[in-house]
């Protein structure tokens, strides 16, 4: 079983995506965006430069050139001063849970789809209207094979088998 996570997510970090800024950035050709703004009672002001790129449909997609590497990026994130996530060193919220947590969301989003109660405990529902019946029978199966691992998992953490 692999160790519990000790590192920072992504999601502890507030996110400044270039997206904020779309409607000041199609008024003209800015070079850079000036940011204030206090973080943890002190203050910053600064300028993010940003760089364009020309998309295939035409037009430019604006991004920000990261303070302290100056890559590229379409969100910076806060750690004092807003830098790119490889600066930080974070990783995404995925990346960071236990394999059982996996198992867990697939089985809930298996439920979602099927319009289930949320949670194994809950047990299986009926068919969806609507739903082609093969379908159905395919998230069943995928869904009874994930529960079964789930359990069989829990079991094997509690010391319940041999």
């Amino acid at each position: 079983m692999p160790a519990l996570a000790t590192t920072h997510s992504l999601n502890d970090y507030l996110k400044l995506p270039i997206s904020r800024y779309r409607e000041q950035l199609k008024q003209g050709n800015a070079k850079y965006i000036e940011v204030s703004y206090t973080h943890r009672s002190k203050p910053y002001q600064y300028s993010i430069q940003l760089s364009k790129s020309a998309c295939h449909y035409g037009g430019y997609r604006y991004w920000w050139l990261c303070p302290k590497c100056s890559q590229r990026v379409s969100v910076l994130y806060c750690a004092g001063v807003y830098v790119c996530r490889h600066c930080i060193g974070a990783s995404y919220g995925s990346q960071l849970q236990q394999p059982i947590d996996r198992l867990f969301n697939r089985a809930d989003a298996i439920r979602q789809r099927l319009g289930w109660q949320s949670g194994i405990a809950h047990g299986n529902g009926s068919k969806p209207k609507g739903m082609h019946s093969k379908t159905f029978e395919r998230l069943v199966n995928e869904h009874d094979r994930l529960t079964a691992k789930i359990w069989q998992q829990t079991l094997d953490k509690l010391g319940c088998t041999s």
